[in-house]
Formats: C-alpha cells, structure tokens, sequence
C-alpha cells in the first residue's frame, strides 16, 4: 500500500511537472501565435489574403488573427461584431467580409499602430473597434468605450455638471465665444457674460486642447471648481465658476400677446424635452394663443421616445406617429398615446412649422408627421423653410460588461404617409431661403400663421 501510494505520488508530481512543462510551451506558443509582426508584414499579409480571394469565413476577427494584429480582447470584438452581424438594417446590409476586414485593418494600420501603445489590449481592442465601426461606412454607426458612452448619455439626459452656458467655436482665433448664459447658473454667479470668448480653461488654451476638450472640461463633477480665462473687450479676465447640476434648455417659447401667435423652438430632442415642451405648450395656451409657431431648425434629431412624447401631446391618441422594421423582423407602429394620467392632450390651434437643411433625424418625424397629420385633417398645420436633411434611419445602442457600446442603424423608420424620406429629406409646403440678416423664414411661418388664424 506504501509503495504504490510513493509510485502514485510519484505519478501525480511527473504529471503536474508535465502539464507545467506543457502549459508553458503553450503559454509560449501562445505569444508567438498572437504576436503581432511589423505594419508591413501585416499589410503583405492583408494583400495576399485579398489577391487569394480569402477563407469562407464571416467574423472579421478570423482575419485579424491570420494577419497577427496585436494582441486584442478577442470576446468583446465577437460580441460587437455579433451585433452588427445581426442587427445592422441599412440598404446592401454589412460590407462584405474579407473586404471589410481588410478595411478595418487597414484604417488600424493608418491611424493607430504607431500611435497607442501595441502592448496594452484595451487601447489596442479599443482602435480596432473604431476601425471596424469605420469600415461599415455608415455614418450614424459609432463605437464608444466607456468613458464616451457616459459622456453621450449624459449629454443626450439634458442634465449634467457644467457652469450654463451656450457656446460656438470661433475658427479666426482659435477660441469659444458664449453665446447664452443660463439664468441664475455658476457662470451668472461667476460674472461670465454673452460675449465673452474662453481663451483657456484651468490654464490649459482653447488651441492647446482643441474645441471638444475644452467644452467636455468645462463640465465636471458637481460641486468642484473650474477657471475659465476670458477675453472681454480685448482684455483678459479670469473667472472661477463652481459647477452645479445645469438642465439644457432644448425648448424655448415667446408669445405675442397682440397677435396672439406663439413661438416655441424645439433644439433637440433628448430625456428633458418633453417636460420643457408641456410647460411652454400650456403657457402659451393659458396665455390665449391662437396659434403656434414650431421652429424646428438646426435641429439634429434625439430619441425617438421624446419625438413620440412631443408629437402625443400635440394630437389625440391613435393616430400613427412612424413605423420601421428591425431585420428579420415584422413591422412595428408607433401611435400616439394619452399622457401618464390617462388624459389625451390636444392642441386645436392653427400651427406652422419651421425646417431648414439641418432639420434631420427626430426633427424630421415631426416635420413629416406635422405635414401627414395635414392632410388627414388631424391638425390644421402647414410647413414653411427648405428641404430638410434627409435621415430617415434609426440607431439603436447595445452595451458591454465594461459600459462600452455600440450604436447600430437597425431599421428605416417611416412617416405617418409611409413613405421614406431617407437621403431625400421633407420638403416644405411653403419654400423660403434663409436671406440677409432678417429672419425672413420665422415671418413668413408667422405671416402664414395669421392667415390661417384668419381662416379659422
């Protein structure tokens, strides 16, 4: 019994020296094979694969192994590259694939192999991500690591650590101009006037960091400071402004008591639009409007929920408001709803709507659903301005254990009529270019308006 527990024992310590010996020609085998060569050997390599035609595969990870990119996070690519794979719905679907995975290689090679540093997985994973996202050639496609997808859901929630402010970038000077300062904000408190121009944030210059760095620093954890210095009548001035917790206005309302037509501008459309747009659409009606103004303008889009909620408030319940298709999938409608108290909202008022060529996305669900709505007799509404955009297809975004994400184009969406709009935009009922200084499109919405009121 000794005896054969010594030889067992002496069995198991050979197996375990053996298994070690193994696992470690493997870890070693394992450097060699996913090693990355030299950019050139990797660009030979891509070029003998698409000269050969390629392997009968589908994933573009399987090429980038072949190719020996650096080492990536190989199940993160997979779960992105799934999403694309099963979702994506735009006309001539995914690129083809040993095309699109020298594509995505290639744009790695361009961009990125001798700027990040090869040996850390996540930036490596991370450019290759942005690579193969670029390789689509869908615009509205975007890879986002964790840190831009907190920063694009914060943005896109309407509320967020900042000082208040509206800005827009001066090319001339390399500087940031204010263009709106919050009442009662940090940057009222701080002395920040419209007008001024942000030469350098903490000490840092405008031109040092770039524009987006710039404004993406001004914003900050609630309660910590930031200094801005200003240029103020060709001066500097240094201001330090403690930052709060600022809710963007995407909704902005006046009202012309004598002509009893009312303006309500619509910016964007994200989580804190609708709550805006009620309070403007029921001061303007208690004020005695009888007719309102929708200036949807520059307007980039947003979700499409808060459009939903928007346009719901407008017109009765039922009604479609768009309707798309996921791939492989039967076709959903989305119709008008009451409010959370079960009330069904509706405004009976004559109403023009404002468009331009950056009325896009979620601002042109609204203009088409506004001009459909029209001519079913839902509404009395007529619009005014020129060609918009032309974005007729909707992202969905799909998230990783890290919080990274990717946003995919899922589906065309549809106006009440049904018809697409995609790359053709909505044109308007009454066309007038932007002109001179005077805003001209804005008197003809109300000069369209006043007839309609007087028609009623």
């Amino acid at each position: 019994m000794k005896k054969f527990t010594k030889r067992l024992l002496g069995s198991i310590l050979l197996l375990v020296i053996s298994l070690t010996v193994i696992l470690s020609s493997l870890s070693s085998c394992q450097v060699i094979v996913y090693q990355a060569n030299s950019k050139e050997e990797i660009s030979q390599s891509i070029t003998a694969s698409l000269n050969n035609g390629g392997s009968n595969r589908k994933d573009v990870s399987g090429y980038l192994d072949d190719w020996k990119v650096p080492r990536y996070d190989r199940i993160k690519f997979a779960y992105f590259e799934s999403c694309f794979n099963q979702l994506f719905n735009l006309e001539g679907g995914m690129p083809e694939v040993l095309t699109h995975a020298a594509d995505t290689a290639r744009l790695f090679l361009e961009h990125y192999y001798d700027e990040i540093d090869l040996e850390n997985k996540t930036e490596v994973t991370d450019a290759l991500l942005y690579c193969y996202v670029a390789a689509i050639g869908d615009p509205y496609s975007v890879y986002r690591p964790p840190v831009e997808t907190s920063d694009y859901n914060t943005e896109m929630s309407g509320k967020f650590g900042g000082i208040g402010v509206i800005v827009e970038y001066h090319d001339a000077d390399e500087s940031i101009m204010i263009n709106t300062v919050y009442p009662e904000s940090p940057a009222e408190k701080a002395g920040i006037k419209v007008g001024d121009f942000i030469y350098a944030v903490d000490g840092v210059t405008v031109e040092e960091i770039g524009y987006l760095n710039a404004v993406s620093h001004v914003r900050g954890e609630i309660g910590t400071k930031v200094e801005l210095t200003l240029i103020r009548g060709g001066e500097f001035v240094t201001v330090t402004a403690t930052r709060a917790e600022v809710e963007e206005i995407n909704v902005e309302m006046d009202f012309d008591s004598e002509t009893g037509i009312a303006y309500i501008s619509i910016v964007s459309f994200k989580e804190n639009t609708f709550d805006q747009f009620k309070e403007a659409v029921d001061e303007v009606m208690a004020a005695g409007a009888k007719g309102i103004v929708f200036d949807l303008r520059n307007n980039p889009g947003g979700y499409v929920n808060s459009v939903c909620d928007v346009i719901s408030y407008i017109i009765p319940s039922g009604h479609t408001i768009l309707s798309y298709q996921y791939k492989g999938r039967k076709e959903t409608v989305i119709q008008s709803y009451n409010e959370k108290d079960g009330s069904d909202h509706v405004i009976d008022l004559p109403i023009t709507v404002l468009c331009n060529q950056y009325t896009a996305s979620a601002g042109e669900i609204f203009t088409a659903a506004m001009r459909d709505y029209n001519k079913d007799n839902i509404v009395n509404a007529k619009i005014v301005g020129v060609n918009t955009y032309g974005k007729g297809i909707m992202q969905n975004s799909y998230y990783y254990t890290d919080d990274s994400s990717v946003t995919v184009t899922v589906a065309y969406y549809n106006p009440p009529c049904g018809v697409n709009y995609h790359g053709i935009g909505v044109c308007p009922d009454v066309i007038i270019e932007h002109s001179g200084d005077s805003d001209i499109q804005l008197l003809m919405a109300k000069s369209e308006l006043l007839q309609m009121i007087n028609d009623n």
